[in-house]
């Protein structure tokens, strides 16, 4: 493929851009209660240490920083950090543990999709650019500005081979093609992008299981928002969804779960 093949096969698969900040912004919170990752726990940031990513007082970029557990990680590296997130709540959570820390970690609102790095000045700014299990890269054109906002170092971590327990169930149920295929497919075109633009990208594997529940009632809003992020809903497929959860749960609880192959690819631009 040419790098303009690419482009055409990879674009933006989302359908409802609010639906997915709604989405987001509900698991704000919880984001931000998660112990802050290490080379132990964290793929990211065993490569990040043994690669030799970062030095102190290097700049870094977390792109799609969520509740911003991963920034202040790289700041414990000794980095100058900066943190976006298209969701609002997301950010207003960073805040709240940036003071609480002390921290100097920048954060803001930003959409990585349709920032413009020329306005901001971070063309070739930042030591390492960070795009850890976000859904900010989506696209060719998302994913090539991790390397136009970077002067060395670009780690980018995805999902692939995902399967869910009640997400599978409930596209087969609405007859719906399952968002997990574009996280493989994503793997497979920023290699490409890469190899075609004269990188040595370099990937890492790790298996991976994780276990979520919740009550029923907040389950139906969590997948309705998560499925509407992708997929145009009708009122009927919203009344199916919250049909198949009130008949899975078990005394008024969903639980779920996620078997997926983490897969981490990094390169120096």
């Amino acid at each position: 493929m040419t790098i303009q093949e690419v482009k055409d096969r990879w674009s933006p698969g989302m359908k409802d851009p609010q639906a997915a900040i709604d989405w987001w912004n509900s698991k704000a919170g919880a984001f931000a209660s998660r112990d802050i990752p290490t080379a132990q726990s964290s793929l990211a940031i065993r490569l990040i240490t043994e690669k030799q990513m970062l030095e102190r007082g290097q700049s870094s970029l977390d792109v799609g920083c969520g509740g911003g557990r991963f920034s202040f990680a790289l700041e414990q590296l000794g980095a100058c950090v900066t943190g976006i997130d298209f969701s609002p709540r997301m950010i207003e959570e960073c805040e709240k543990s940036r003071i609480a820390r002390a921290s100097s970690a920048c954060f803001c609102v930003q959409d990585w999709q349709n920032i413009d790095l020329q306005a901001l000045g971070w063309k070739n700014k930042f030591d390492l650019v960070l795009a850890n299990m976000t859904p900010a890269v989506v696209s060719a054109d998302s994913f090539l500005k991790l390397s136009e906002a970077s002067r060395n170092w670009c780690l980018m971590v995805k999902p692939t081979r995902r399967s869910n327990s009640i997400l599978d169930k409930l596209n087969s149920l609405l007859e719906l093609e399952a968002d997990m295929n574009s996280l493989d497919e994503a793997l497979l075109y920023a290699f490409e992008l890469l190899w075609l633009n004269g990188k040595k990208p370099k990937i890492e594997y790790e298996e991976q299981q994780w276990e979520n529940s919740w009550k029923t009632e907040d389950a139906v809003e969590e997948y309705t928002l998560r499925i509407s992020s992708s997929h145009s809903l009708s009122s009927y497929q919203k009344e199916q969804i919250k049909d198949f959860l009130h008949r899975e749960s078990i005394d008024n609880v969903i639980k779920e779960t996620t078997h997926t192959t983490i897969a981490a690819v990094y390169w120096q631009v």
